[in-house]
């Protein structure tokens, strides 16, 4: 079954157990998704956010990934939906009582329009910009992506490096427009929106401060939402880029000695428990 974006997700998330209190909020490629084709996210991560249920914790996946792109993965490998999801660093899908997920219709909305204002803005300048860069750097790997014309995706993350320091002059021009960055990914996109908004829109709803958020992530667009809610409890992978770890070590956030979450969420956790006393 292909889920698009905008649409009901089948399945359903644990039941509530109470007020929300507590929200985490994670990356999926290079942070919870691990390398088990069959089992991607671990089912020990399940098993965690099912024992920690009764504390009012609730989690979701924030992503730079399309609703389809996300669920054509994580719906066969996973036992339960997770409380929310926020796609293309915007879009948000909310379970309600029952445990079903379902869109924000009028955010997303307007997060469409925002961000289709951009595209016809941005579109003719953005690719002048990168026929200047196929021209002068034509060792280099990469693709406008076919389903967006303000994405790009290089062969890998160093080459993605080279494209940003190239295009950073010019992105530093266009006025309300930020870039989204993931590793080898990159898309221009309305700067209202990102991670950290798109979590923010969610928290409102259960009406939880960003203080009891938790914001584990490995790429640029997470550090962006760190910068934009540095009371939030900040955590990545010791196998995120170099320049999420240079953020953390000097914002006082946490860097896992492994890869994966649960490292990173166990210490979160051993903080929430000692403020609760």
């Amino acid at each position: 079954m292909v889920v698009e974006e905008g649409q009901i997700l089948p399945g359903r998330a644990l039941p509530s157990a109470g007020p929300c209190r507590w929200l985490i909020s994670l990356d999926y490629d290079e942070t919870l998704r691990g390398h088990d084709a069959q089992q991607p996210v671990p089912l020990e991560f399940f098993e965690l956010m099912r024992a920690w249920r009764h504390l009012g914790i609730r989690w979701g996946i924030n992503t730079g990934r399309t609703l389809p792109y996300l669920c054509q993965e994580l719906l066969p490998c996973s036992p339960f939906l997770p409380d929310f999801i926020c796609t293309c660093e915007r879009y948000a899908y909310v379970a309600d009582d029952s445990g079903v997920l379902r869109p924000l219709v009028e955010h997303n909305a307007q997060c469409l329009a925002h961000n289709e204002h951009v595209r016809e803005m941005v579109r003719p300048l953005l690719h002048a910009r990168l026929e200047a860069l196929r021209r002068d750097c034509p060792q280099l790997e990469w693709i406008i992506a076919a389903e967006d014309p303000l994405s790009v995706e290089a062969v890998d993350s160093v080459t993605m490096d080279i494209i940003m320091a190239y295009l950073a002059e010019f992105i530093a021009s266009l006025e309300g427009v930020s870039a989204q960055r993931a590793g080898r990914y990159m898309r221009l996109a309305d700067a209202r929106y990102c991670k950290g908004t798109a979590l923010q829109t969610v928290a409102q709803l259960w009406q939880v401060p960003c203080s009891h958020w938790a914001m584990l992530g490995d790429g640029h667009n997470d550090m962006h939402a760190f910068r934009l809610f540095p009371e939030a409890f900040c955590g990545a992978p010791a196998t995120a880029h170099p320049d999420v770890l240079a953020y953390l070590r000097s914002s006082g956030g946490y860097i896992s000695s492994t890869s994966g979450v649960m490292e990173i969420l166990q210490a979160w956790h051993g903080r929430v428990m000692t403020e609760r006393g």
